[in-house]
C-alpha cells in the first residue's frame, strides 16, 4: 500500500522514513517468497497505523528525534515484529536498526573526529541545543524526550542523559521491553562512526535514565570502562 493511503493523523504523526521502508522490505524478502512479501508488508503497515493511535504528539517533523532511525522508525520496527507469526530475532532487529542509523552517522564521521577536543566541544554544543529544544516544547510535545546536558569537561568529554524516552515508554506500554536491546545497543556503533566511544551504565528501558558519556575512541576511559552485556542483552560499561 502506498504510504499516502495510510490512515493516521498526519497533523499529529509522521510516517516511517523511506530508508525504514526499504530496510523492512529487504528483510521481509529474506524470509518470504516474493508472492507473499506484499501481503506481509501491508500487515506491517496496518500495525504501524494501529500503533500510532497510542502515541502522543511528539512534535512531528519539527522534532529532530523523529528523523530517520528515530522514534517513528523504531515504532515501525515494532510493527515489523508484531505483524509476523515467525518473530524476527533480537539480532535481526538490531541489524535493521543499525542499517537505519549507519548512513547519516558515517557521513558525519567523514568530518567529525571526537578525538579532536574542539570538535568534541562542538558536539556538546549540538546536544545542548537539542536539550533546549526539548525543554522549549515540553508542554506541547507530550511524552517527548527529557534531555539534560552537563557542563562540558575537556578532560572527561561529554556527559548527558535522557530521563524520558518515548521509545522506551512505547515498548513498556506494549510489552516490548525485551526488544529494546536491539534499539539501545545501536547507540554504540553510531558514535564509533564519528571516532567516538560511548560509556553507559543504564538506559530508560532497564533503569531510570539513559546516560551518555562520550569520549574520543582513543581515550583511556574506554579501556578503564570496558563494555559488557547483561543477562537481558543490553550493552553497558563497568
Amino acid at each position: 500500500m502506498d504510504e499516502s493511503l495510510l490512515a493516521f493523523d498526519r497533523e499529529k504523526h509522521i510516517c516511517y522514513s523511506n530508508l525504514a521502508k526499504r530496510v523492512m522490505l529487504e528483510h521481509l524478502s529474506m524470509h518470504y517468497p516474493k508472492s507473499e512479501v506484499d501481503y506481509v508488508w501491508e500487515k506491517v503497515q496496518q500495525q504501524y497505523v494501529e500503533f500510532l493511535k497510542d502515541v502522543p504528539y511528539l512534535g512531528g517533523i519539527k522534532n529532530t528525534h523523529n528523523g530517520t532511525g528515530g522514534t517513528y522508525d523504531c515504532i515501525a520496527l515494532f510493527a515489523y515484529y508484531e505483524a509476523q507469526e515467525n518473530k524476527p530475532t533480537l539480532d535481526e532487529l538490531y541489524e535493521m536498526n543499525i542499517e537505519l542509523l549507519r548512513p547519516s552517522f558515517e557521513q558525519l564521521g567523514k568530518f567529525v573526529n571526537a578525538n579532536n577536543k574542539i570538535l568534541l566541544r562542538v558536539m556538546n554544543f549540538a546536544f545542548k541545543a537539542t536539550a533546549r529544544s526539548d525543554k522549549k516544547h515540553a508542554k506541547d510535545w507530550h511524552g517527548d524526550y527529557i534531555m539534560e546536558v552537563e557542563p562540558y569537561n575537556k578532560q572527561t568529554g561529554i556527559h548527558y542523559y535522557f530521563s524520558r524516552c518515548p521509545i522506551a515508554e512505547f515498548a513498556r506500554q506494549h510489552g516490548y521491553l525485551h526488544l529494546m536491546p536491539a534499539i539501545c545497543n545501536g547507540d554504540y556503533p553510531i558514535f564509533e562512526a564519528m571516532h567516538a566511544g560511548l560509556i553507559r551504565k543504564t538506559t530508560c528501558s532497564n533503569g531510570s535514565r539513559c546516560d551518555y558519556w562520550i569520549v574520543g575512541d582513543k581515550s583511556r576511559f574506554l579501556k578503564e570502562h570496558p563494555r559488557r552485556t547483561d543477562t537481558d542483552g543490553y550493552w553497558y560499561n563497568d
